[in-house]
């Protein structure tokens, strides 16, 4: 049997969401079908927060930001293991990618978005006249093929959503985690408010701050735990929220916890999960909570609303509006059967609709689909 030969290209390799999800759904495709390679253009950070033994990784040679300086290069690898498809990701790896593929004749060619766009006058036409080059585009969410098409005014019918997925194997409620985990950190009484992500600008923790502030003034046994930071940029924020804690007072209130390669474990020692986030697309961590049974409050943008079903799943409130935080965190301690309904819907729904099974099936499914169409083609040309 011959196995389609698959070639994911990153501008870089580390713990985010765009790459995470890439890394999952890789290490999920059957290996009897598909040979995988992850083509890197950028770097590889945090490896220690990545198992990436599982996973045949290409390095390019560095350079400073885009240039397509990179595309020889590229696209000789491309030559040289004669892939079937090329998956791009996002604009840093767009136009490269794209060109490559051209020059190395890649059969396939899909370009991948996953929330957060590179904008301009230039750049959205650019990007418009790429992505009807490919094959298919695929989208996190909904939202995101709405924006492409209003925002961007595409037209094209190539367009495949397809939704990120969580491994319920590995996330699932662990009430021995959340015993350890608090027990760990001295939050045994504690009503916890949790975070996992990124410190960086669009994930927005200064209103999640000011939110928990105001709520922590009715509610003094709740704690705030913010895990994440790494970097320079992770470093630079963390110094500033610490800032900000001490400003409002509840410095001793809120614990900083480092990136994990492990943070199904902590995500279950949450009363609540909360995500700030300025913009999303299918956010992982997201999915990840519902999957270990925690309640969710997230802002109501990108695609947090296509995975948090308002009052049956969890709550949404307006991006940056810190006291509708602070009411929905009042709402849910005051409720704890609320939580509980909340916990035991959301969990079902991650089972139903978001398995990572499931996503990587209809990934396997576009691949396959594609590469036939195209080995169709071919035989339809040379019968002429």
């Amino acid at each position: 049997m011959t196995r389609i030969k698959v070639a994911h290209l990153l501008h870089i390799v580390g713990p985010a969401g765009k790459e995470q999800g890439v890394l999952k759904i890789v290490s999920g495709m059957d290996p009897e079908k598909f040979e995988v390679d992850i083509i890197v253009m950028k770097d590889v950070r945090y490896p220690e927060l990545l198992d990436l033994e599982r996973f045949n990784i290409v390095r390019l040679k560095q350079v400073s930001g885009n240039s397509l300086k990179q595309v020889p290069a590229l696209a000789e690898v491309l030559k040289q293991n004669r892939y079937d498809v090329i998956y791009t990701h996002s604009w840093n790896t767009l136009l490269e990618g794209y060109l490559a593929a051209k020059w190395a004749k890649v059969p396939v060619k899909i370009h991948g978005e996953h929330g957060t766009f590179e904008r301009s006058s230039l750049k959205d036409h650019l990007q418009r006249w790429v992505w009807g080059k490919f094959d298919a585009v695929t989208v996190v969410v909904g939202d995101l093929a709405q924006k492409l098409r209003e925002e961007f005014d595409y037209r094209k019918h190539n367009i495949a959503v397809v939704y990120n997925g969580t491994d319920h194997t590995r996330f699932h409620p662990s009430p021995e985690d959340r015993e350890r985990y608090r027990r760990e950190f001295k939050l045994e009484d504690s009503f916890l408010v949790g975070t996992v992500g990124r410190f960086h600008p669009v994930k927005d923790h200064f209103t999640l701050i000011r939110g928990f502030a105001r709520f922590q003034q009715q509610v003094p046994e709740a704690r705030l735990a913010l895990v994440g930071g790494g970097g320079e940029t992770g470093e630079t924020y963390k110094r500033r929220y610490e800032a900000l804690v001490k400003e409002l007072g509840i410095a001793e209130k809120v614990i900083f916890i480092p990136p994990t390669s492990q943070p199904e474990q902590l995500l279950n020692m949450f009363d609540v999960f909360v995500l700030s986030s300025i913009s999303e697309g299918c956010s992982n961590v997201i999915l990840e909570a519902m999957s270990c049974g925690i309640p969710v409050i997230a802002t109501d943008t990108g695609g947090n609303p296509e995975l948090v079903a308002e009052n049956e799943t969890g709550l949404l409130f307006p991006v940056g509006e810190e006291a509708a935080l602070a009411e929905a965190l009042r709402r849910l301690h005051a409720d704890p059967a609320l939580r509980q309904r909340f916990a035991a819907a959301g969990l079902q729904r991650i089972r139903e609709s978001f398995s990572l099974a499931r996503t990587v099936a209809n990934y396997e499914q576009l691949f396959s689909d594609l590469y036939q169409q195209k080995a169709n083609e071919k035989q339809r040309r040379q019968a002429v």
